[in-house]
């Protein structure tokens, strides 16, 4: 066919003529290995269970949830990953004797994978919700479980023991998050209690290491500090009163012994005496113990002591007496207000050391109140975080018994997964629509590369088209009797393979059907007979009846 040559419809009409039995042999045999190979894909049935997340049964305003109430797809992120892990699937593959021909030639994690692969997990909108624009679902209330399998039952029995799994994670995910925030409260509030016995034992010692520097003793202090200050002023005036006291009756009990006494100048005890006096007299004038004058009376006391001592043991002498009202009085006197001197001596320095005690406390006191006052904010900030922490305990306490009892949030089986009665994959009429496009654009491909590779003239438009000269008569195939008899017989043995080839197909396709799937397929009601895979796992009757019952 000349390719230069535009195409008319007798062009057309004569390439499916000529090129009918090309294109029909390549459309049926795609067609016929598509069905084959349609017929060969094992059918695949998926069980699905529906889950609702059921809100709070207690009003939050007078509980609120012990749980933070995250994004659902979030929570349920977390929750598939636990379930779809390597050892939760490996247990149900063990328990159910799932994928065994696939053990055969896989590892553990390449089943478990395949097992992933069959189930799924994805949220259910209801007529009122729908998916923003941008395809994200922000907020749903259920879910559904599916997982599909060789079997129905098996798909079935997987996707509602997935459906239980998510309740049983769900419940003590919940539980595990409220006991471990009940028992961190109980940790902290005992932290709490340590470290505020520690405080006021701090406390305890500092107080008890400073009696009287207190704060609280602060002005108590100062009072007694200004209490003992007149009082230490009061008596140093008055021991200068006793001293010049003193001083007067020395020199008045000298002023008399001079006049009245009858004694002898040169007597030892009266010379003791009188230089006894002008010792006094001496020192209550302020002079000291280096003084000349006083040097010298010490030595001749020391002379005539030693002398009179002397006598006395050898009995020469007697104790002098004065014989004088005056002298008596005056060193009477004079006794007392030494007396009162040494007494007001003693009580002035008694009441210094007391004065530097009082001080030294005022002194020590702002460093202790400051001491107080840092373990007083510690207590008051622990004292607050104590209450703070026992109140959120009772909270903890009523929320973790919330949970304990399942009153919170829960997840429940809105409907279980049932048995299909039918296959949900593989689409055959959808494969053999899809062989028929494909056969037949495969045909019609076949007859255009053939027709276009033909370089024979078919009709004398093209004789002349090739030629340059008109044609003037074209003479049509004379066809005989013996002719169209051999042309029948061709086509009915023809017909003849094609019919054998389709019956062969159908009935290969057929079989190969009922060796992947069982007889089940072609039952009326759809129901599948137990399969190899089926017969190797557990009796699917005991699986149904050991199957718990979704909690309600």
């Amino acid at each position: 066919m000349d390719v230069q040559q535009e195409m008319s419809l007798a062009d057309l009409l004569g390439m499916f003529r000529r090129r009918g039995k090309l294109m029909v042999a390549v459309a049926g045999g795609v067609l016929l290995a598509i069905y084959w190979i349609a017929m060969a894909l094992p059918n695949r049935y998926t069980a699905s269970a529906l889950i609702l997340v059921e809100p709070q049964s207690i009003d939050e305003t007078l509980v609120a949830a012990g749980v933070r109430e995250s994004d659902l797809s979030a929570r349920l992120g977390i929750m598939t990953s636990e379930i779809i892990s390597r050892a939760r699937l490996s247990v149900i593959i063990s328990d159910l004797n799932l994928y065994s021909d696939e053990s055969e030639w896989h590892t553990r994690e390449e089943v478990v994978a395949m097992m992933r692969a069959d189930l799924s997990v994805a949220p259910v909108l209801s007529e009122l919700e729908s998916a923003p624009r941008g395809g994200k679902i922000d907020k749903f209330s259920t879910f559904e479980i599916s997982y599909s399998a060789d079997t129905s039952t098996i798909a079935a029995i997987v996707a509602n023991r997935l459906a239980n799994d998510y309740i049983e994670e769900h419940i003590g995910e919940r539980v595990k998050v409220s006991q471990k925030s009940l028992d961190f409260m109980h940790s902290a509030i005992d932290d709490l209690g340590r470290r505020i016995a520690v405080v006021e034992a701090n406390v305890a010692e500092v107080k008890e290491q400073n009696p009287g520097r207190l704060p609280e003793n602060f002005q108590a202090n100062q009072q007694a500090y200004s209490q003992q200050t007149a009082g230490l002023g009061f008596v140093r005036r008055q021991l200068s009163t006793a001293k010049s006291d003193e001083a007067f009756w020395k020199s008045q009990v000298i002023a008399a012994v001079s006049l009245t006494s009858p004694n002898d100048p040169t007597d030892p005890v009266y010379r003791r005496k009188v230089l006894d006096m002008e010792l006094a007299d001496l020192l209550a004038r302020g002079f000291t113990e280096k003084h000349p004058d006083v040097i010298k009376i010490r030595s001749e006391l020391a002379v005539f002591s030693t002398r009179i001592k002397d006598a006395e043991k050898a009995g020469e002498t007697e104790e002098f007496e004065a014989s004088s009202y005056a002298e008596q009085n005056a060193k009477s006197e004079q006794r007392r207000a030494a007396l009162r001197v040494v007494t007001l001596t003693e009580e002035a320095k008694r009441l210094e050391v007391v004065l530097e005690g009082i001080a030294e406390r005022i002194r020590a006191t702002p460093e202790v109140a400051e001491k107080l006052e840092a373990l007083k904010r510690e207590h008051d900030h622990l004292n607050a975080s104590f209450q703070d922490f026992s109140a959120r305990l009772q909270q903890a306490q009523v929320q973790a018994d919330l949970e304990r009892r399942q009153m919170g949030e829960q997840l429940r089986i809105l409907e279980p997964a049932f048995a299909p009665t039918q296959p949900t994959s593989p689409n055959r009429i959808l494969i053999l629509v899809i062989g028929v496009v494909l056969g037949a654009g495969l045909g019609l491909a076949a007859a255009l590369a053939v027709e276009l590779g033909d370089s024979s003239l078919h009709s004398g438009r093209s004789l002349q088209a090739v030629m340059g000269i008109p044609v003037l008569a074209a003479v049509p195939t004379i066809v005989l009797e013996a002719d169209r008899a051999v042309r029948v017989k061709r086509l009915v043995r023809e017909s003849l393979v094609a019919a054998a080839i389709v019956l062969f197909c159908l009935a290969g396709g057929a079989l190969t059907y009922v060796y992947v799937n069982g007889l089940g397929g072609f039952t009326e009601s759809g129901t599948q007979e137990p399969t190899k895979e089926a017969e190797r796992g557990a009796d699917t009757a005991a699986l149904m009846a050991t199957w718990r019952a979704p909690r309600g």
